[in-house]
C-alpha cells in the first residue's frame, strides 16, 4: 500500500473519528438568525465549481436583502477570492472564518449531501435542502441524511414522490422550483462568475447554424467516459463542419482527467464550469438520464436522446419509471443515428406536446422565481 494511501486513510479515520464529537459541541454555539451559509457538492480541494441552486439562491440573497449575511463556504480559496473581489462574502470552509461562519450560521443550504467537514458544525443551524436535481436514477436520495433536513425545496408534488422517506423523514417540503432555473428567465448578477467565456463567445457570436448541447450522465464507478466507445468523434467533427453545427460537450465534473479534450472550430469541449447561464443559446440538448433534460423542458426547445447504454445503465442504477414515458424526444443509439435524428428535428419538431406534459408533471412553477418563493418561504417561516 503505498504512502499516500495510507495517509488518505488515516486521514478519513480521524475526521470519522472527530465528527460527531464535534458535531453534539457545535450545539453549545448560538446561532444568529441573519447570518445564511451556503455550501455546494460541485467540487473539491482543487477546483470548485459555482454553480447549481447554492449559487443561484447565494446570489439572490447576497443581491436582494441586506438584512441577513449570505456567506459562501468554498472548498477552493480561489473561488473564496473571486466571491470577495466581487463584493460577496466568502470564506474557505477549513478557514477559522469559514468554521466559524458554519458555527454561528442560523440556516445552512445545501444541493445536495452533507459531507463530514460540513456536517460536524450543524448541530443548531436549520437545514435547507434545494436538491442536485431529481432525475430518473432510482438510487437518487434514497439514503438517510447525517442529520434531518429542517427545508426540502423541490419542483413539484411528482418530484417530491420520487424522494425516499428516509430522505424526507421530518423535513416541511415546499414546491418552488430550482433557483438555478431562474436565469432563463432573467438577468441575475453574479451569475457570470465561472462560466466558460469561450463557449460564451462561440454561443453568442459564432457563425452557426445551430448549436447543440451534448450533457452525459456521470456513471457511478467510472473515474472517465469513453467518448470513443459510443460516438466516432471525428466523423461526427467532420459531419458537424459540413452543416456548420457547432456541438458543445460537457462532462460530470468527476470526469476531471477528460476535461482537457481536443477542440475544434465545430466541437467545443466544456471546461468544468456553470452552463446554466448558456443553456438558453442552445438549439438542442442530447442527453440520456441526467435531471438536466427536465432543466431544458423550460426553454421548451428539442430534446434528443442518446442512451447507447440503457440496458446496463437501469441494470447497474435502476430507473425510477419507463425510460420512454419521461424522455419526450427521439431515441438514437450510434454516430449515424445521432446525426439522422439531429437532422429530423431540425426539419421538424414533432415532440412539443410531449415536452410540455413531462414539464407539467416536473414543474408546478415555471415563472423564473424559484429563489424569491424560498427565501419568502424561509423568512415567513421564522416569524
Amino acid at each position: 500500500m503505498g504512502t499516500q494511501r495510507i495517509e488518505k486513510k488515516i486521514q478519513t479515520a480521524l475526521t470519522l473519528v472527530t465528527t460527531y464529537p464535534l458535531f453534539w459541541l457545535s450545539y453549545l454555539v448560538p446561532r444568529d438568525p441573519n447570518q445564511w451559509v451556503f455550501i455546494s457538492w460541485n467540487g473539491d480541494e482543487g477546483k470548485e465549481v459555482f454553480s447549481d441552486n447554492t449559487k443561484y439562491l447565494f446570489l439572490h440573497l447576497s443581491n436582494t436583502n441586506p438584512n441577513i449575511q449570505a456567506v459562501w463556504l468554498a472548498k477552493d480559496e480561489r473561488l473564496a477570492d473571486r466571491l470577495r473581489s466581487e463584493g460577496y462574502h466568502s470564506h474557505h470552509h477549513r478557514s477559522l472564518k469559514g468554521i466559524w461562519a458554519a458555527l454561528r450560521a442560523g440556516t445552512t443550504v445545501i444541493d445536495a449531501f452533507l459531507q463530514p467537514e460540513t456536517f460536524r458544525w450543524t448541530g443548531r443551524t436549520r437545514l435547507v435542502q434545494l436538491l442536485h436535481g431529481r432525475g430518473m436514477k432510482k438510487k437518487g436520495y434514497n439514503v438517510p441524511p447525517p442529520r434531518k433536513h429542517d427545508y426540502i425545496f423541490c419542483p413539484s408534488p411528482f418530484i417530491e414522490s420520487l424522494l425516499a422517506p428516509v430522505f424526507t423523514k421530518g423535513a416541511k417540503i415546499f414546491h418552488a422550483g430550482y433557483p438555478r432555473n431562474d436565469v432563463f428567465v432573467r438577468d441575475v448578477k453574479g451569475s457570470d462568475i465561472d462560466v466558460d467565456t469561450t463557449a460564451r463567445e462561440l454561443l453568442e457570436k459564432g457563425p452557426y447554424v445551430k448549436k447543440i448541447l451534448y450533457s452525459p450522465t456521470y456513471r457511478r464507478g467510472q473515474n472517465t467516459l469513453s467518448l470513443s466507445d459510443a460516438l466516432d468523434l471525428q466523423k461526427l467533427s467532420v459531419w458537424l463542419a459540413e452543416k456548420n453545427y457547432l456541438l458543445v460537450v460537457t462532462l460530470h465534473p468527476k470526469y476531471f482527467a477528460q476535461q482537457r479534450l481536443q477542440s475544434s472550430s465545430h466541437l467545443h469541449f466544456l471546461p468544468p464550469s456553470d452552463f446554466y447561464p448558456l443553456l438558453k443559446h442552445f438549439d438542442l440538448l442530447v442527453n440520456d438520464y441526467s435531471s438536466l433534460i427536465y432543466d431544458f423542458l423550460l426553454l421548451d426547445k428539442p430534446l434528443l436522446f442518446f442512451p447507447y447504454d440503457l440496458d446496463e445503465y437501469s441494470t447497474k442504477e435502476g430507473l425510477a419509471f419507463s425510460y420512454n414515458e419521461y424522455t419526450p424526444g427521439p431515441k438514437a443509439y450510434d454516430t449515424d443515428g445521432l446525426q439522422h435524428e439531429m437532422e429530423a428535428i431540425f426539419t421538424h419538431d414533432a415532440y412539443a406536446a410531449e415536452r410540455k406534459r413531462v414539464r407539467d408533471t416536473y414543474f408546478t412553477h415555471t415563472d423564473g422565481h424559484a429563489s424569491e418563493r424560498v427565501v419568502k418561504t424561509l423568512l415567513d417561516e421564522t416569524v
